[in-house]
């Protein structure tokens, strides 16, 4: 078997386990809503495909694919396509949901396409204007509402954002070292393991001093854990860490020619992007992510990839949420 069709079968592979892995999941919905066939074949076809897009630019053979034959001027049609899919099957197609789709993604490639960049290593006006776009939709739940059947599916929204930005820093505005692959396990392990032992050591004492949180055993066995795990690192960390440390972290230290200067920065605006939870302003929040932003960016320069920073993350939240609650 060549090189080129061992990495194609990787990527099969890996897709086809997380579309197994999620769809143990479906029964959770069949027993709370009343779900029509068609409903459910056009809801998880949606969501695969937005899967798919989103590991497609972290594998080698997809990734060359894409680059050899996928126009970027495309790239916008394909990203709204599993929107349609879920709307035939669903009946649930508005124009308004899809106008809201295209005015999130559109600008984004179009500000790239058409003033792009002479020095791909530094931030810019350009990625100043698409990193404020792409994250008031995450945190303003710009695309809230578009995905209503059975209710509201805030995971493809995720999923979507993440395309959008993985899809324009690999390929139309490549941002160098992103670290948008899946490789290094031993390393990435390491790494993660490393990084989520030495925050949990500050972490927890501190947040139970602050009364940011109290210890509240979940344990509901260990399938639920390790779904939580995965739906953590797929909705919640791959997104946060593509923004924050593959996209600025990385564009600021090289900007600041400062490694350290620019996992401070990143850090403490991904303290600041939880000052919104509730009560708002919530410094205390903002205070422990920081001081996790700063931990999950050490992950992500030692480990090398976003898998790194994302394994971190997800080790904190589910953490959190099995063993602690908030006050």
């Amino acid at each position: 078997m060549t090189a080129e069709a061992k990495a194609w079968c990787r990527f099969v592979a890996i897709a086809a386990s997380l579309a197994l892995a999620f769809a143990l999941a479906v029964p959770q919905y069949l027993r709370r809503y009343a779900i029509s066939r068609p409903s459910i074949v056009a809801i998880y076809s949606c969501f695969i495909l937005l899967l798919i897009f989103v590991l497609a630019p972290a594998m080698c053979a997809s990734k060359r694919w894409i680059a050899a034959h996928i126009p970027t001027a495309a790239f916008v049609p394909i990203w709204i396509s599993p929107y349609l899919i879920y709307a035939a099957g669903t009946h649930d197609f508005r124009l308004d949901a899809l106008l809201r789709i295209l005015l999130l993604a559109g600008p984004v490639t179009f500000i790239y396409r058409v003033f792009p960049l002479r020095n791909t290593r530094k931030f810019s006006w350009q990625d100043t204007a698409v990193g404020a776009w792409l994250m008031s939709a995450v945190l303003f739940h710009q695309l809230r509402g578009i995905w209503n059947i059975p209710t509201n599916l805030d995971f493809m929204m995720r999923l979507f954002v993440i395309t959008v930005g993985a899809w324009n820093w690999v390929f139309v505005r490549p941002v160098p070292c992103l670290g948008y692959e899946i490789s290094s396990w031993k390393r990435v392990v390491k790494a993660a393991t490393f990084n989520f032992a030495c925050f949990a050591v500050i972490a927890i004492p501190f947040s139970l001093a602050m009364h940011f949180t109290a210890w509240n055993p979940r344990w509901h066995g260990f399938g639920a854990f390790c779904l939580d795990l995965l739906e953590i690192f797929v909705f919640v960390a791959w997104l946060e860490e593509l923004f924050f440390r593959g996209f600025l972290q990385t564009l600021l230290s090289n900007s600041l020619g400062s490694t350290w200067q620019g996992q401070l920065i990143a850090s403490v605006l991904f303290g600041l992007s939880h000052i919104f939870h509730a009560p708002t302003p919530n410094w205390r929040y903002v205070a422990l992510a920081s001081v996790a932003g700063w931990f999950y960016g050490a992950a992500y320069r030692s480990g090398g990839n976003l898998v790194a920073s994302s394994l971190t993350h997800t080790l904190v939240d589910t953490a959190w949420r099995t063993w602690f609650s908030g006050l």
